[in-house]
């Protein structure tokens, strides 16, 4: 009789383990899970670098170069100095027919 209450208990605890190895906190699914989580987060961290060094080149350009900060004004804002004319082509809309 007692070795069977040992090995019932025995098997409980080998149950909740194996539960907790498969579907508890810290399953081998969440590990992965997790794991996956962290691979997007650091190409995320890749591309956010990749784009604050562009933007410390463009930053450093701007303090240090007057031609870029007259790029700068021509791209985003649109700058015309005295004796220019713009030209800003639309592209024609697509037509479809019946």
């Amino acid at each position: 009789m007692r070795g069977r209450l040992i090995l019932a208990v025995l098997a409980m605890l080998l149950a909740l383990s194996q539960y907790q190895l498969w579907v508890g906190t810290g399953s081998l699914a969440e590990v992965q899970r997790l794991r996956d989580e962290l691979g997007r987060q650091a190409l995320e961290n890749e591309r956010l670098a990749s784009r604050n060094a562009e933007l410390a080149k463009e930053v450093h350009a701007i303090k240090t170069d007057p031609q870029a900060i007259e790029e700068l004004l021509r791209s985003r804002f649109g700058y015309v100095r005295d004796g220019e004319t713009f030209i800003r082509l639309i592209p024609k809309a697509d037509q479809t027919h019946d």
